[in-house]
């Protein structure tokens, strides 16, 4: 992940303008500067891109969103009977498992904004008979939903995509009941690997002045800068922990169907299509450098979970 605000979907108000530089293997810079949509152009910009995705979202059966859903989860320690919110559920990596927490007797509202994925979470829920799961549109960033009415609130991967993420997380903050936690889940600076994989798209890009999918803002790339959107946003005893997990690849091709399925995509849809094979070809040399000795790739990921609480009262 490159950090810096400049995507379509900034951390600040979009009036505001940054610069931001990434150096390819070429030795090229490409700067940029944040477009000034407005926080519902940005918002229909995302829900396009993830509708068109969702077919394919998190399916080729890579551990990777629902490894760090499962992680979120863990550490907001939701229990049997009680109300949980997933925004931002995609295809249900948080959702499943807040649902087999609460369990029956509690309830889960999954929230996402893409049709796509709505419908295809409705269609998992129905199959595996969970009575305790409603799933619905609504656009995360700001949910029309009644305050007070949830023990927790997950969001897994999504707070980067959100325009204003202080005033959205405020208002997540105040759908808690007293006592009640948030907690969300971001990636730390990609390294290694994922960094290099990254740049050898930039060489490609057809218009490198244009902000990509990969891009965050720079309140993301440190963890005292998103463990403080939540203690503006009013939440207490806020804490961040880091889990490291290896995501696993049998080769080259597999990779590239996950990154299609992925907000990696936006980085295949900016390169021309003649490039494709040799893009391919360039990033399969950086995964043979991280097999192991079985054979398999395995790229070390960086996530960081901040969770917060409201007011005991």
């Amino acid at each position: 992940m490159t950090f810096a605000p400049t995507r379509a979907s900034p951390a600040l108000p979009a009036s505001m303008t940054h610069s931001w530089g990434v150096s390819g293997r070429r030795g090229r810079r490409h700067t940029a500067v944040m477009t000034a949509a407005t926080p519902q152009e940005q918002v229909a910009q995302w829900a396009g891109m993830f509708d068109r995705l969702s077919s394919s979202y998190d399916q080729t059966g890579v551990p990777f969103f629902s490894v760090i859903a499962d992680g979120l989860v863990a550490r907001l320690a939701p229990v049997p009977g009680e109300r949980a919110l997933d925004l931002g559920a995609g295809r249900g990596a948080a959702t499943f498992p807040l649902a087999d927490a609460v369990g029956t007797a509690g309830h889960v509202d999954a929230m996402d904004i893409a049709p796509g994925m709505v419908e295809a979470t409705r269609t998992a829920v129905r199959e595996r008979g969970l009575s305790q799961v409603d799933v619905m549109i609504g656009d995360a960033s700001e949910p029309a939903l009644a305050n007070g009415a949830y023990d927790l609130v997950a969001s897994s991967l999504v707070v980067f995509f959100l325009p204003e993420p202080e005033r959205s997380l405020a208002l997540w903050a105040a759908l808690l009941r007293p006592g009640g936690r948030l907690g969300i889940s971001t990636f730390r600076p990609w390294r290694g690997v994922w960094r290099s994989i990254e740049e050898v798209f930039w060489d490609y890009h057809d218009d490198p002045g244009r902000p990509a999918a990969t891009e965050m803002p720079e309140v993301y790339a440190t963890d005292e800068g998103v463990a403080g959107l939540l203690s503006r946003a009013g939440l207490h005893d806020v804490r961040t922990e880091i889990a490291t997990y290896v995501v696993p690849f049998a080769d080259t091709e597999e990779w590239r169907r996950w990154s299609l399925g992925t907000a990696m995509s936006g980085l295949w849809m900016r390169a021309p299509e003649e490039s494709h094979p040799e893009i391919l070809a360039r990033v399969g040399e950086f995964l043979d450098q991280s097999r192991g000795p079985d054979g398999r790739v395995g790229l070390e990921v960086d996530i960081r979970y901040t969770l917060g609480r409201a007011s005991a009262g």
